[in-house]
This record gives C-alpha cells, sequence and structure tokens, in this order.
C-alpha cells in the first residue's frame, strides 16, 4: 500500500498526466495501431489518439502562469486542445471523452477521487453522444467500465486517487479482455479492441505520472489477455454517425445549461428543438450541458429550457444577416473543401470545383484544427466538407460544429464517393440543398479498393497472408490474392453490375499506367457495354482506386 495518500489534484498534476498520457501513448502507438482488426495499412488509431493527447498536452500549457495551478482551467485547456486535434473517429471519441470531463471540473481548483470519477463519467456519456449508434466492445464499453471500476472503490470508503485509478483500470481491463467476446471480428482476428486498449493507455499514464513511475520506454504496466466467454451477446460493428443535415432556419442560437439536481433531460430538450428547426446538437450530462440549434423561433428554444435550470453564454446569431454583411467582399457562395491524398486525386478534385485540399486520408488522418484552418481560409458564406473517408467524418463533423460559419459535412466515405459527390454540386442551390444530393451521389458510387495486407491474420473467416493482395468492395473485404492483376479482375467481376456503364480506375504511386492501361483493356474486354477512364492517382498504399457508376 501506498504510504503517501493523494486525495486532491490540482492543474499542475493535471497537466503532468496529461503529457505523461501524451507521451506513454507515443511509445505505445504502434501496439495500438497493430490491434486493428482489418489488415489493410490504414491501422491508425494509436496514432491518431498518440496525436489527439498531445494536442492537449500542448494546449493545457498555454494558460496564465496565475491559472496554472486551478484544476478546472487547465482542463478547459486539454478539452479545448483535444477537440481541436482529434484526428479519426478514436480521437475523436478520446477528445469528446476529455471535452465532457472538463465540464465538470471547470470551476474546481483541485479535484478529488469523487470529483474525478464523475467527470470522467460525464465524459463517457458525452462520447456516446458523439456516435449515433454506439457498439459494445469498444473504446465506449472499456471508458464505461473504468468508471464502474473507479466508483467501486470510492464507495468501500477508498479516498485515495491512486487507488481510484487502480480500480478504474482493473475493470478497464477485464472490459478490454472480453471485447473479442462482444464483437465477433475481433475474436477471429486474435485481437482486443484498439480504440480500448488506447484508452487503458491512458489511464496507466495517468497513474503512473500521479505516482512519478510512468515509463519512459515501451514497457507495459497491464496486458490484456484474450478471453474464450461465448455466451454474451454480439453485435454488428456498425459506423453510422451524426449528420448535421440541411440548414435552412435564419438565426444559429447556442447557450449552456446548469443544474444543481442533475435533472436535465438531454433526450427531451433534443426532441423538442427537432421540432423548432435543424443542426441540433445537445452535449453535456443531466448537471450542465451545451445546446445549439438553428431555428427561426430562437424564443420559443429558450423559453421551454429555462425551468429546467439557469441559463449561461447565450449567443443568438441572425445568420441571414450575417451572410448580408459579408457578401459585398465574399467571392463565393459556397465553398468546398475535400480530403485527398495523390497528386493526381488533388488535382481531380481541383479541376472539379474543391477550393481547397487537405491532404491527407488513410494513416494521415487529418485534425479538426485542420479543418478549421481550411475553413476559415475561405471567404464563403456556407461550406462543404467532403472527408473522403469513413475514420475523417467525425473530426470534419467536430469541427463543423466548433466553427463559426454554417459548414456542412456530406459523408462521404472514398475517393470515388467524393468526386461522385462534387460532379452533383450545383452552385445556385444553397449549402443544404447541396449537401443533401452530394450524398445522394455518393451513396450511388460502388468503391472497389486494392491494396496489400500489412500482417498476416485471420479476418472474416479468411486466413490473410503478409503481403497478398486485397480486395475491397466498399470498405468490406471481399477478395484476397497473389498477384495484383488477376486480384484486381477477380474483384471487379465480383461487384460489376449490368447497370454499371462506367468505370474510372485511379492508379496508385505503386501502379504504373501500362498495368492500369492493360486492366483496363481486359476489363474492356469482357464487359463491353462499359465505359472505361483511366487516370494517374498517385495515391499511397492504394495500387487501384476503382468507381463503378
Amino acid at each position: 500500500m501506498n504510504p503517501t495518500k493523494i486525495t486532491t489534484i490540482d492543474g499542475t498534476q493535471l497537466a503532468d498526466m496529461i503529457k505523461g498520457a501524451g507521451r506513454y501513448l507515443e511509445f505505445r502507438k504502434n501496439i495500438v495501431d497493430a490491434l486493428n482488426v482489418f489488415p489493410v495499412p490504414d491501422g491508425d488509431t494509436g496514432t491518431n489518439m498518440s496525436l489527439t493527447l498531445q494536442s492537449a498536452a500542448r494546449h493545457i500549457d498555454q494558460v496564465e502562469e496565475a491559472d496554472k495551478g486551478h484544476f478546472g482551467v487547465r482542463a478547459e485547456a486539454m478539452a479545448q486542445g483535444a477537440l481541436l486535434g482529434a484526428r479519426g473517429n478514436s480521437g475523436v471519441i478520446s477528445s469528446q471523452i476529455l471535452s465532457g470531463f472538463s465540464v465538470v471540473c471547470r470551476e474546481e481548483a483541485e479535484i478529488g477521487g469523487e470529483k474525478l470519477i464523475e467527470a470522467l463519467d460525464a465524459g463517457v456519456k458525452a462520447a456516446y453522444m458523439a456516435v449515433m449508434k454506439p457498439v459494445k466492445g469498444t473504446i465506449l464499453t472499456v471508458s464505461e467500465a473504468a468508471v464502474a471500476g473507479g466508483r467501486k472503490v470510492l464507495e468501500e470508503g477508498e479516498d485515495d486517487i491512486a487507488a481510484v485509478l487502480r480500480g478504474a483500470i482493473e475493470e478497464a481491463l477485464k472490459a478490454l479482455e472480453l471485447t473479442p467476446t462482444l464483437l465477433p471480428i475481433l475474436k477471429q482476428a486474435g485481437v482486443v479492441d484498439a480504440g480500448g486498449q488506447g484508452f487503458l493507455f491512458i489511464l496507466e499514464a495517468f497513474l503512473g505520472s500521479l505516482l512519478g513511475e510512468l515509463p519512459e520506454d515501451d514497457s507495459l504496466i497491464a496486458a490484456p489477455v484474450l478471453s474464450d466467454t461465448d455466451d454474451v451477446e454480439n453485435m454488428m460493428v456498425e459506423d453510422q454517425l451524426m449528420n448535421p443535415g440541411e440548414i435552412t432556419f435564419g438565426y444559429c442560437t447556442e447557450f449552456v445549461i446548469k443544474n444543481k439536481d442533475n435533472t436535465i433531460d438531454l433526450d427531451k430538450i433534443r426532441d423538442y428543438l427537432n421540432t423548432l428547426g435543424d443542426c441540433v446538437l445537445v452535449v453535456g450530462n443531466p448537471g450542465v450541458c451545451k445546446v445549439h440549434v438553428h431555428t427561426n423561433e430562437p424564443g420559443k428554444a429558450l423559453d421551454y429550457v429555462t425551468p429546467m435550470g439557469s441559463l449561461h453564454k447565450m449567443k443568438i446569431d441572425n445568420m441571414r444577416e450575417e451572410m448580408e454583411k459579408k457578401e459585398r467582399q465574399e467571392a463565393k457562395k459556397i465553398g468546398l473543401i475535400a480530403v485527398a491524398c495523390g497528386s493526381g486525386i488533388e488535382e481531380v478534385f481541383k479541376s472539379l470545383g474543391a477550393h481547397r485540399i487537405i491532404t491527407g486520408g488513410q494513416t494521415m488522418n487529418p485534425s479538426a484544427q485542420d479543418f478549421l484552418d481550411a475553413i476559415g481560409s475561405l471567404a464563403a458564406r456556407e461550406i462543404i466538407i467532403l472527408p473522403n473517408n469513413g475514420n475523417v467524418i467525425l473530426a470534419a463533423q467536430q469541427a463543423a460544429g466548433l466553427s463559426n460559419g454554417i459548414v456542412h459535412v456530406a459523408p462521404t466515405r472514398s475517393i470515388p464517393q467524393g468526386i461522385g459527390a462534387i460532379l452533383a454540386f450545383n452552385e445556385d442551390d444553397t449549402g443544404g440543398e447541396n449537401t443533401r444530393r452530394m450524398t445522394e451521389a455518393a451513396g450511388e458510387i460502388v468503391t472497389l479498393e486494392v491494396t496489400y495486407a500489412v500482417r498476416d491474420t485471420v479476418y472474416d473467416d479468411r486466413e490473410i497472408r503478409q503481403g497478398q493482395i486485397l480486395g475491397m468492395v466498399d470498405g468490406k473485404l471481399a477478395l484476397t490474392a497473389d498477384d495484383l492483376q488477376e486480384g484486381a479482375l477477380g474483384l471487379f467481376a465480383q461487384a460489376i453490375k449490368p447497370e454499371h456503364d462506367l468505370v474510372t480506375i485511379y492508379y496508385g504511386e505503386d501502379s504504373t499506367g501500362e498495368d492500369a492501361e492493360a486492366l483496363g483493356e481486359k476489363i474492356s474486354a469482357e464487359y463491353d457495354w462499359v465505359d472505361i477512364e483511366i487516370h494517374a492517382g498517385g495515391q499511397p498504399l492504394y495500387y487501384y482506386l476503382i468507381s463503378l457508376e
């Protein structure tokens, strides 16, 4: 038993914990990356979480000298850094946990174990609200277990924060070991959830930093052991995320509600506001929540929530008036931002009207700050973002929520979808109308991807060897092969339908134009009704990106 109890922590200690977590994850990011069950070269969960924590660490030191000992001030700086630096889905979820955590602590000069777990619980709830359909067996499950573990220690009468963190780590580790029983795809691959492992590392870093025992190498404090338990509910993996929807209402209305009795009903507020307008965001907990809505009746929104608690930081902007003020100086009505990687791919987007290109995608997920920088560089009344990668959508949506402008996200999940979406853009329509139409157009594109396996594994009942060719249809593994051209042809044969009449092949930096032309000729010879276009995409990691329309 540690002879020195730690019953409170202040802002200086929090800064040490966050900076320690950033370093700890940096040492271990490859461990987390390797847990990604899909063996394509985009296993970047650990990298994204590490970069998110490092952004939080940079911001936590940017407070005034007089405030560096204040826990709440430091926590808010930490949250702001995490929100801006969030990359990929795992980074965004981590940033939401830290953001929700900070809301509970913002007034506290120092906190004890009770407040620590209360704040962590608020953070987990915020993360749940950031995902439309939470899935068991992920970072959400592991973080929820950590809260339960810390609370159990507190209920036993222990007020040592180190003991509380040990309890949280113990339960988080148990939950992590069980993730393969909740997600069959993890069990088949023989791994635990990558995001959950990353979160466990964060907790370990908090404890090690607090005690001055944080390893400065890649040694592990706790390591998961796969469970053989089969008698738990299996869940289908879904990745359906929030969509801001179309903006058609004039007043951007924001406020914070506080209630000491913790009786705010977030779902009730959310349901009511959806009857008044759109772009509804209600995040927080029953004690403190932030509300955002676009409506033509801001007074009704305020009247509805006033009985629920005290209102703070109220802001109502007349968006139509703001647009009229800016109209003379704006060069564009709607600005288009696209995420792309590869010189040829970037040129395609530019030629189709994209005003800003954010370089990134597989293995290089842009941060929310990257999106905010691009948004801020455009003089446009509305902006539409094309993420073009399923692991980038959340960061784009987070940036849209943090921006003061009117920003839409068309949730494109691949480069071909993004190109299909931008082709549907009509500058005479509103941003909301365009976003809806572009999203529909993206949904009509079938995306084929040809890449390689980065390691040996078992996935979807397939034994996969490192270096094998992998073929995917709309992000799902459809084929393995030992020869690139044969694999690409086999993948095409699986996906082509009689209604597809246009095939576009983008060959990557590790392919040649000659190989792409040869592939196109073989396709044309066998499927004589399709038109084929071939472009040098220059994309890394993926030999071919193929669009079927």
